[in-house]
């Protein structure tokens, strides 16, 4: 039997719910569950890797913003590969991390989880 915290929603449900939307469904889950540190966990290491990687984004942004600048539109064409490759890696972290939850493990992304650590007290 799956445990329920205070709102009714067990602890599998509120963990894999935190990577759904990023930064969203892990904010969601942080202000509804008061009372499970596993799934305040998950929420936490998902805030934490959605933050890094819009990081990520803009500052790829910012650079390919001084790169056109200098004229040099023509490997523009690379970045969009690196905004692609950005963007499918969060995406398959983010399954990482659900497909884990679901088998009732939890994955520690390498240097999110230690800096989430640090949130969830």
């Amino acid at each position: 039997m799956a445990e329920n915290n205070s709102n009714g929603m067990d602890t599998k449900t509120a963990s894999w719910f935190s990577y759904v939307l990023a930064i969203l469904s892990a904010i969601i889950v942080l202000v509804l569950v008061k009372d499970d540190k596993t799934a305040r966990g998950h929420a936490w290491q998902s805030l934490v890797m959605g933050v890094i990687f819009i990081i990520g984004y803009i500052i790829l942004a910012i650079i390919v913003a001084i790169v056109v600048a200098a004229g040099g539109w023509r490997i523009l064409w690379l970045f969009s590969l690196l905004y692609a490759i950005w963007g499918i890696g969060w995406l398959a972290l983010s399954i990482i991390c659900i497909w884990q939850v679901l088998q009732d493990k939890f994955f520690k992304v390498p240097v999110v989880y230690s800096i989430s650590e640090k949130f969830n007290k």
